[in-house]
C-alpha cells in the first residue's frame, strides 16, 4: 500500500548485474538523536548475478561510551561460502540440455502465443515515431529515468 517499486533495465549500463535492492524507510523520529544518519537507509540487497548473495547494510553503533554511527554490512557471498562460483545461466542452461530437463526451455505453444501478444506490439512500434529517451553507453541510463524518481523525492541505487 503506496509502497513505491521501480525496475532498471538496460543494455551497455557501467556493469552487469542482477539484483533485487530493498529500501527500507527511515525511522519515524531520530532515535538515536542527532547523530542520525540519514543519508544511509537501511538496504537489503539480493544479488543474482553475477555473485549470487545476500546483503544488508543498516546503521551501527561504534564501539565506546559515546553515540557514533556507521553504516556497517552484513553479507553472505555463495562463491566464498561454498568454495565455488555459481554456474553461470548458460552453463546451467547447457547442463540442462545435455541432461534432459527441459524445465528452462519454452514450448513451442508458449513461444507461439507469446508472439500473439508481441507481433501487433511490434507492428505498432513500426509503424509510430517514438520520442524515446535514449543515454550513451556506459551511462547508467537516461536522464529522464533519475527526473521521474526525483520528482517523487527518490533516487536510483547503483550497484
Amino acid at each position: 500500500a503506496g509502497v513505491p517499486f521501480y525496475i532498471r533495465t538496460g543494455k551497455r549500463l557501467p556493469k552487469r548485474v542482477t539484483e533485487i535492492a530493498i529500501q527500507f524507510n527511515a525511522a519515524p523520529h531520530a532515535v538515536f538523536g542527532e547523530n542520525d544518519d540519514v543519508t544511509s537507509p537501511n538496504v537489503l540487497i539480493l544479488r543474482i548475478q553475477p555473485e549470487e548473495g545476500i546483503s544488508l547494510r543498516f546503521l551501527s553503533k561504534r564501539p565506546g561510551a559515546g553515540m557514533q554511527l556507521r553504516t556497517v554490512s552484513m553479507d553472505f557471498n555463495y562463491g566464498s561460502s561454498f568454495g565455488e562460483r555459481s554456474p553461470t545461466a548458460y552453463e546451467t542452461l547447457l547442463l540442462d540440455a545435455m541432461i534432459g530437463d527441459a524445465t528452462l526451455y519454452t514450448r513451442q505453444d508458449m513461444v507461439e502465443a507469446s508472439w500473439a501478444v508481441v507481433e501487433p506490439i511490434m507492428q505498432t512500434w513500426a509503424s509510430h515515431k517514438f520520442d524515446f529517451p535514449n543515454y550513451p553507453a556506459g551511462t547508467w541510463g537516461p536522464k529522464t529515468a533519475d527526473k521521474m524518481l526525483a520528482r517523487r523525492g527518490h533516487a536510483w541505487r547503483n550497484p
